[in-house]
């Protein structure tokens, strides 16, 4: 299904996904932005109208199937066209939910490092270089291709990422 958001005229996707250990459906938003640049959050149905529902664990114990089925949703884009990039942030870990609140936060939540992990276990660099700002949890894949065609950059990325979020973001390679 596809909608638009009227007050930034992005495209958003949308996709489910049912889980077969818990029958519980899963929403898939997949925002289109320029340069081929595709941003994707996820949550379970159940909490859609929550403001917190990126943030909301289930406690179901499958976050691998569930962020497979996410990376399955890009890859049917990266199908149709191979010049895509994606990016995502990795809701941060509601205070209830933190066991050890002497965590540093330098590396990430614990959502975050789970991503990464997914991320660069699954994608080699010959086709997407991956790139992150640990602070903010944010993490992308972007199209080697359109990295050395220079269609895209790093610094571009970063710029509509403060501008679109109002933040003050800084990607690493």
């Amino acid at each position: 299904m596809r909608s638009k958001d009227e007050s930034s005229l992005r495209i958003i996707d949308l996709w489910t996904f049912k889980s077969t250990k818990t029958n519980k459906r899963y929403i898939v938003e997949v925002e289109g932005f320029e340069n081929e640049f595709y941003g994707l959050k996820f949550y379970w149905k159940g909490v859609e109208k929550s403001k917190n529902r990126y943030s909301l664990l289930t406690n179901d114990y499958e976050p691998r199937t569930i962020v497979r089925s996410c990376i399955e949703v890009m890859l049917e884009y990266y199908r149709k066209n191979r010049l895509v990039s994606f990016g995502f942030v990795a809701a941060p870990d509601l205070d209830k939910d933190v066991k050890d609140k002497h965590i540093s936060k330098a590396n990430g939540s614990r959502r975050f490092r789970f991503y990464q992990r997914m991320m660069i276990n699954l994608f080699g660099p010959e086709t997407f270089c991956q790139v992150s700002d640990t602070t903010h949890t944010i993490y992308l894949l972007i199209n080697q291709f359109q990295l050395e065609n220079k269609v895209i950059t790093l610094k571009t990325i970063e710029d509509r990422l403060n501008q679109t979020y109002l933040g003050e973001f800084t990607i690493n390679v």
